[in-house]
């Protein structure tokens, strides 16, 4: 539909996201480093924060700086959460590949990459690799007419939300059944942990959360460890000193300890909006302008052309026939 992408493609899409998503501090983007997805949020989303994809700049580094047997040291740095972890990974790696090092630190910068260093909230989202599992889901599709295509979009993705939401509402769990899961694994994990009141130990670890008795620290759950802070969903320290607080019941207490937004009232609430199939071209409303332009394909020079193009757009043109033979 687009002949490139560049600063005019991505400035136009995001400036037609914020008819949907606004422009916050709590919101994250996460993509690869097209410098052009960057311009467009920095114009039209100057509160949010923008994170660089894991994944794609771990290809990167393999690619350009051949670092492959030290790879996982720069995927620990990333996932880190404490600085202090951060540093051991990230020196580790310093020793042996110092270009790859300069252009992490400086070329990329730790705040994009790292989510020790990251300014905004990750959550648990290191990668992008959801919208590569949407190239993957709709491969298939990307060969069809537009028109199909969105129409295919469309009946994909109210299928997955229809069945997502039945899901979950009949599951009988207080949150979703996946952070469910993460709760209950924390609570085995604490388990192995001593709780006690005396301030001085290396590997003490301080747990602040909100006191539904005196009103303290509203809406703010905080660990030295920061994956209270950043999953939003207690951690094992936070598990231990809840169980100090509570005694043996207090597994009925961690959902006030937790964020509502894995609550399963709120995933329904997500998935509670239909998905609309687009409406025939009969009904269609596009202004006077659009009716009247030529819209032509790019210039290419034929000498330039290969024969496995002329192949693919072969193939292209089979699948589309074999499209429309199941509606004739």
């Amino acid at each position: 539909m687009v002949d490139k992408e560049n600063d005019a493609l991505w400035g136009f899409f995001v400036e037609k996201l914020k008819a949907f998503v606004i422009d916050e501090l709590e919101l994250c983007v996460i993509s690869d480093r097209h410098v052009s997805i960057a311009n467009g949020l920095a114009r039209y989303y100057p509160f949010a924060h923008y994170g660089v994809c894991m994944r794609h700049l771990g290809e990167n580094l393999l690619i350009n700086h051949h670092c492959f047997y030290s790879l996982y040291l720069y995927y620990h740095a990333a996932k880190a959460y404490m600085l202090e972890e951060f540093n051991d990974y990230f020196n580790a790696l310093k020793e042996r590949f110092s270009s790859a090092v300069a252009f992490l630190e400086h070329g990329v910068v730790f705040e994009k990459w790292s989510r020790a260093h990251f300014p905004g909230n990750r959550f648990n989202v290191m990668t992008s690799n959801i919208t590569e599992s949407l190239n993957s889901m709709l491969r298939d599709e990307r060969e069809y007419p537009v028109v199909a295509i969105f129409n295919s979009i469309e009946h994909r993705f109210r299928e997955i939300s229809r069945k997502r939401y039945k899901e979950v509402d009949n599951s009988k769990t207080t949150f979703i059944p996946v952070d469910e899961m993460i709760l209950r694994e924390k609570i085995t994990e604490d388990d192995k942990l001593y709780v006690y009141n005396i301030i001085g130990s290396t590997d003490e670890f301080t747990v602040l959360g909100y006191d539904y008795s005196t009103k303290v620290n509203l809406s703010r759950w905080l660990c030295s460890c920061r994956k209270y802070d950043l999953v939003k969903l207690p951690c094992a320290h936070a598990m231990a000193a809840l169980c100090l607080k509570h005694g043996d019941e207090y597994g009925t207490s961690i959902y006030n300890y937790s964020s509502q937004i894995n609550s399963k009232k709120s995933y329904l609430l997500a998935y509670l909006e239909p998905i609309c199939a687009a409406p025939l071209k009969s009904g269609w409303s596009v202004a006077q302008e659009y009716l009247e332009m030529q819209v032509l394909p790019p210039d290419f020079d034929p000498k330039f052309e290969r024969r496995k193009g002329l192949a693919a757009d072969q193939r292209r043109m089979d699948r589309e026939l074999q499209w429309m033979a199941r509606f004739l």
